[in-house]
């Protein structure tokens, strides 16, 4: 899991909602929207809570946040990609194409925990 960044850390105290916690986080960047036409290639987490998933990025004014209830994704496909492993994530009106280097072992757990949160599976332990 990704560890404790600053996209992480604004996420928690922006973003996270009281008694929401953080279950699953990769660092990596998003590329492209599904649905619009602008690219991305924004660095920041995708985080896994226990009631979403996010892709969040903190900037100097503002921040970027796409997020989706899990129940509300229509696909979820993970593969790779010129070494980056990628995960596409959309839900009936937009999506989000995320690109990480992290380690198999973390990737493979994140998607894992986001296909148990599609099918209404509860998550078992908190990160960080």
């Amino acid at each position: 899991m990704a560890k404790e960044n600053r996209h992480l850390r604004a996420f928690r105290r922006t973003v996270l909602a009281p008694g929401e916690q953080v279950f699953g986080c990769l660092e990596g960047w998003q590329t492209v929207v599904a649905g619009q036409t602008r690219e991305g290639g924004w660095h920041g987490v995708l985080v896994v809570t226990d009631q979403r998933v996010c892709f969040f990025r903190k900037r100097l004014i503002g921040q970027i946040l796409w997020q989706s209830t899990p129940a509300k994704l229509v696909v979820a496909e993970a593969g790779t990609e010129l070494g980056a492993r990628v995960l596409r994530l959309v839900t009936a009106e937009d999506g989000v194409v995320f690109k990480t280097y992290a380690r198999k072992n973390d990737f493979d757990a994140v998607y894992a925990l986001i296909q148990s949160r599609r099918s209404g599976a509860s998550p078992t332990q908190e990160v960080g």
